[in-house]
């Protein structure tokens, strides 16, 4: 990418982060804004990473890096992989996420982030007690006799589900939104 157009999208993701970007809560008098949470992070981008910033209901905005997307088809540069970033109280803490296959792209929905693969989805939420990204697995396996078990891991710990509790966290992904990704103010719509 050439400097002028590398200079151009910092001073677009500044513009984009002074403006404020997401929805601020109102019950939150502690909030700060995307450019203190964040600015640092996406001025360190490299040419080719994209950025989202997103809000999923909680306080602060999540903030999602990548360097891989594609078009989904429907509008949008989504991926199926990348990091996300939330601050608790100025710290920022981060974790990876991977969906398995472009039929999956990272979505968030009401504070939450979905993966999925074909035969298993994830489930991030924020943990504020212990200030931290927390994960629940959702998985169908097959006995050797061909028939589905779902389960589900959290905690470290794996316990067996019903099929009704795996289909209604299918259809949770299935009504979340995709994360889209952009270099700037132009292509962050918010």
């Amino acid at each position: 990418m050439k400097k002028q157009n590398r200079i151009f999208l910092l001073l677009a993701a500044c513009v984009l982060l002074l403006a404020g970007c997401g929805k601020k809560n109102e019950v939150n008098a502690m909030d700060m804004d995307n450019e203190s949470l964040y600015g640092e992070l996406v001025a360190g981008l490299e040419d080719g990473e994209q950025f989202a910033l997103v809000d999923v209901g909680e306080p602060n905005d999540v903030l999602f890096t990548t360097d891989q997307t594609y078009d989904d088809g429907n509008g949008h540069n989504a991926a199926i992989c990348c990091t996300a970033y939330y601050s608790f109280d100025g710290k920022v803490c981060s974790v990876d996420m991977e969906s398995m296959g472009t039929a999956y792209p990272v979505c968030w929905g009401d504070r939450c982030v979905y993966t999925a693969s074909g035969h298993s989805l994830s489930v991030y939420r924020l943990d504020k007690k212990e200030k931290q990204w927390t994960v629940s697995t959702y998985e169908e396996v097959f006995s050797q006799e061909g028939d589905s078990v779902y389960r589900l891991t959290q905690n470290g710990e794996t316990k067996d589900i019903s099929e009704q509790d795996y289909e209604e966290v299918l259809k949770e992904y299935s009504g979340s939104t995709v994360v889209n990704f952009g270099y700037g103010a132009s292509d962050n719509p918010f």
